[in-house]
């Protein structure tokens, strides 16, 4: 089964790395599973930010010149790979969401700079990410090959199983080791009801059972998985970007779901997005809990 990776383009350096993250992908599929990856290229002409005189756009040139030269760099570095070029025109925002419901992966870069500001376009990846029908990977700008454990983060609720079995795969398919990574507090309620006196060791074993429970799942599974469990008191964000320092790649569930809800990541995401220690995939809801669209063909021009 041919795998279909989108990649956003726009000429700068951060969504140059992010076509050299999923090159590294292409090669290293191939060497190890011999899996046919499809890319598709695709920029988007923002028609909020300039004036549409017939069909002639000024920035078109532009445009044009970053997805040639993201073609030339495919042909260079993965030249049996399936790709095609597309410029589309419309709010990037919704036309890669659009897009994103016939692909496997959608990739975007971005320039962090301690915060989540100044992206591809704009702050597309962190609304992105909660808008896509398939997953997300962030790359950061300053991303460099490495190798490494792909960490995910585990909650205990459908979002979470559905990040942990996108993280399980990915882990098989690079033969990668896999940390499951969940973490925990005392809430001030419980606090404040039992005072001095705090149920710690109660709490630390009601959270070890639900990542013991989650591992147990990924192992029957993925028989051949090397799986470590890392169980820490603290925020989940904060525990799990620690985890990932060394990490090839973090996996995080979104809560998005609908027009108004899909605004919002959830704040593990959000947090983990703003604080990025690595490449992050952000994996969405089972298809089946949200609305699909279909990108129209007469929407994008395609380039061979």
């Amino acid at each position: 089964m041919v795998e279909k990776v989108i990649v956003a383009i726009d000429g700068g350096a951060a969504s140059k790395t992010a076509l050299e993250w999923a090159l590294d992908r292409v090669v290293t599929l191939e060497r190890l599973q011999g899996t046919p990856v499809s890319l598709e290229l695709t920029t988007v002409v923002d028609l909020g930010w300039y004036p549409a005189e017939g069909s002639d756009y000024s920035s078109q040139p532009a445009y044009e010149r970053a997805l040639a030269e993201a073609i030339r760099r495919v042909e260079q570095v993965a030249p049996t790979c399936r790709k095609t070029g597309y410029i589309r025109h419309g709010v990037p925002l919704d036309e890669l969401a659009r897009a994103s419901a016939t692909a496997d992966l959608l990739v975007v870069g971005t320039r962090k700079t301690g915060v989540l500001a100044g992206t591809v376009f704009g702050t597309l990846p962190l609304r992105l990410a909660a808008h896509s029908r398939c997953p997300v990977i962030v790359v950061p700008v300053t991303w460099q090959a490495r190798g490494g454990s792909i960490v995910v983060g585990m909650e205990d609720d459908v979002t979470a199983l559905v990040a942990v079995d996108f993280a399980a795969r990915e882990a098989e398919r690079f033969h990668s080791p896999l940390e499951i990574v969940h973490s925990w507090t005392i809430p001030a309620t419980v606090a404040v009801e039992f005072g001095a006196v705090l149920p710690y060791e109660e709490m630390r074993d009601a959270h070890a059972h639900i990542l013991s429970g989650a591992t147990r799942r990924v192992r029957d599974t993925h028989p051949s998985l090397h799986i470590t469990e890392v169980l820490e008191q603290g925020t989940a964000a904060s525990v799990l970007v620690d985890a990932s320092r060394a990490a090839s790649l973090v996996v995080v569930g979104t809560h998005g779901r609908g027009a108004v809800g899909s605004l919002f990541l959830g704040s593990v995401s959000h947090d983990v997005l703003m604080n990025l220690p690595c490449p992050v995939a952000v994996v969405p809801r089972p298809a089946g809990e949200r609305a699909e669209s279909q990108p129209h063909s007469a929407e994008g021009t395609e380039k061979r």
